[in-house]
């Protein structure tokens, strides 16, 4: 598969994107620990529930970013940590006391339910900002069909179109009338592994190459083969949404080609009627 040259808004977004990741795992990994240790020597002078919410504000910052995974992997060392350093018996992970299992379940749900809201918030925030360049791919593809632009040239479009949308490595045009292989985009938005679905939200693109099936009238007239990139970039379910509608203008472009395939009008096999 050859691979797809990386344009700079997709090689920013990539960079940011790995680097929101890297934060998010060091925060989860080292900041409750080390939050906990520090809170420690306080622990003779401060209440046990100050210094619950101090934790509970280490959770709220390392879960920022919006890495679900993360976020709960910091509730949960929050609440190991918090129960090493700062409840009774000290440095160990006994608990001997109920209100420390609320404790240790607040921070826990905390993590979660924040890293949730960081999460839909950045959600919100990509679909917004590609709404507009989705919308303006589609219409320069359309636009090339509407002026009868040869399949070549359409396709190579939509491939190009398809490497920055969804956050592609490298994409190729197939023109192979095989039977669709998985993984596979389909149309509601979702990658779909025969009864399964990916969470392309959560996951991203899968690591082997997915198929995006280009049809007309359901007919298979090609495919393009995407790779996705690695590490994988979440992809909501508008960006694939998209990919369909420009594998659609391929497929009409593809199909105008093709002899006879285009039905002849009634109106148009009629003999003209001159003016006497």
């Amino acid at each position: 598969m050859d691979a797809v040259s990386e344009r700079p808004e997709q090689g920013r977004e990539r960079l940011r994107n790995q680097r929101a990741s890297k934060i998010s795992w060091a925060l989860a990994l080292g900041a409750p620990p080390a939050a906990a240790a520090a809170l420690a020597t306080l622990r003779s002078e401060v209440t046990d529930s100050a210094l619950a919410l101090l934790m509970v504000l280490v959770v709220v910052l390392v879960v920022t970013p919006g890495r679900r995974l993360a976020a709960l992997v910091a509730g949960v060392s929050a609440g190991a940590w918090f129960d090493f350093f700062l409840t009774r018996p000290y440095e160990s992970f006994a608990i001997s006391r109920s209100s420390d299992i609320q404790t240790w379940a607040m921070l826990v749900v905390v993590g979660v339910a924040v890293g949730e809201l960081a999460a839909r918030e950045r959600r919100h925030r990509n679909e917004s900002t590609t709404g507009a360049d989705a919308l303006a791919a589609v219409k320069a593809v359309g636009e090339l069909v509407a002026d009868g632009a040869a399949p070549e040239v359409v396709t190579e479009a939509v491939r190009e179109a398809l490497v920055p949308l969804l956050h592609l490595a490298s994409c190729e045009f197939d023109p192979s009338k095989a039977a669709v292989t998985v993984p596979y985009i389909e149309r509601p938005g979702h990658v779909s592994y025969g009864p399964f679905f990916w969470d392309t939200r959560a996951d991203g693109l899968p690591p082997t190459p997915t198929t995006l099936p280009v049809r007309f009238e359901r007919q298979l007239l090609g495919r393009f083969v995407l790779q996705g990139p690695n590490p994988a970039i979440p992809t909501e379910a508008s960006r694939l949404r998209t990919a369909t509608v420009l594998a659609d203008l391929a497929g009409i472009a593809l199909a105008k080609a093709r002899p006879g395939a285009w039905p002849s009008c009634p109106w148009r096999s009629q003999r003209r009627l001159e003016p006497r």
